[in-house]
Parts: C-alpha cells; structure tokens; sequence
C-alpha cells in the first residue's frame, strides 16, 4: 500500500471519511483515526493513521507492528 493511494482523502471531512473507510472503532471528535488495511505476509498488521486539523484530514501516515494499534 502506498500513501498516494489515500491522497484523495486530503481535506475531507469526518463524515466523509465515515463514508469512505467506515466507523473502524474511532471517537467521533478525536483528532487520530487509525485504520487497519491488512497484514503482510508474517503477520504484522498495516495501519493507516489519519490526523485531522481544523475538522479536516490534514496528514497520513502508514505503520506495520504485531501489537495493538
């Protein structure tokens, strides 16, 4: 996966990422969502991270691990 693949949520809304990605356990007026995109093939889970600034997505970042997200 590749952060350019998710660029088309720049800018958007709470609401419209609900819509686009789903609930995915996240605090409605938290300033990180988090998303879990799938593992690799050893088992560590993708996580895609969104934080928000002024109620829009504002930044991406992408992490593997075998803990909790």
């Amino acid at each position: 996966m590749k952060k350019e693949e998710f660029n088309y949520l720049m800018g958007k809304t709470r609401q419209e990422i609900k819509k686009e990605l789903g609930d995915g356990f996240n605090y409605f007026k938290s300033e990180r969502w988090t998303y879990e995109l799938g593992r690799t093939w050893i088992g560590k889970k993708i996580i895609l991270s969104i934080t928000f600034k002024d109620e829009r997505a504002s930044d991406f970042t992408f992490y593997k691990t075998f803990g909790r997200a």
